[in-house]
């Protein structure tokens, strides 16, 4: 009598069965999860990953942009609001982010501010920024940008303009659903000077 070999047919139905209650299994647990837990749980393990929200990235590049627009403004006033009440700001440092004068306390880090007083008018503008968080409310920034400072005529030399390129190592801090930056490494890293040229307006 001829034998028949089920065993290949066992395994599919088997396998099938297996398939579909893996399926209702994870049906079931997607229902029974709430939309907000899964989306926390994605922002913790995206943070945790170190990329952070798009929305937490734009704020920080729009701190970036901040800090530039109150130094071409001179505005001490909206300059404060950028920085923690222990914020560290380093100035002048060399291109590795070594050395420098180091500012300490709010109070100091907006008194520096007084320095641009050396030039009549400046332009700053960002150039690219790495922008990576460590945690839900810190992160880092490497930023470069370019600043342009005209400083007035002299006794002795006329009008002049410095182009210098800058690099900011950063610290930043989420308080109370605001960035600020907490620590702050400025390094020029090169630079040429030019012959300022009037501007004929108009009237």
């Amino acid at each position: 009598m001829p034998t028949t070999d089920f065993a290949p047919e066992r395994r599919r139905m088997l396998t099938m069965l297996g398939t579909g209650a893996a399926v209702a299994g994870l049906g079931a647990l997607a229902a029974a999860t709430p939309a907000n837990a899964v989306s926390e749980d994605y922002e913790l393990a995206a943070s945790a990953c170190g990329t952070g929200t798009a929305e937490d990235e734009l704020a920080i590049r729009r701190l970036l942009e901040t800090y530039l627009f109150a130094v071409d403004t001179k505005d001490k006033t909206v300059f404060r609001t950028l920085f923690t009440d222990d914020a560290v700001l380093t100035v002048m440092a060399h291109p590795d982010g070594t050395a420098g004068i180091v500012k300490t306390g709010i109070e100091a880090v907006v008194a520096n501010l007084d320095g641009a007083a050396a030039w009549g008018y400046s332009t700053h503008v960002t150039a690219n920024a790495y922008i990576k968080a460590t945690s839900r409310t810190t992160a880092t920034g490497d930023s470069h940008a370019t600043a342009q400072l005209v400083y007035p005529a002299t006794a002795t030399a006329p009008e002049t303009v410095v182009v210098r390129g800058i690099r900011y190592r950063d610290e930043y801090v989420k308080i109370a659903g605001v960035w600020k930056i907490r620590k702050r490494v400025f390094s020029p890293t090169w630079q040429y000077n030019g012959a300022s040229v009037q501007i004929n307006y108009p009237n």
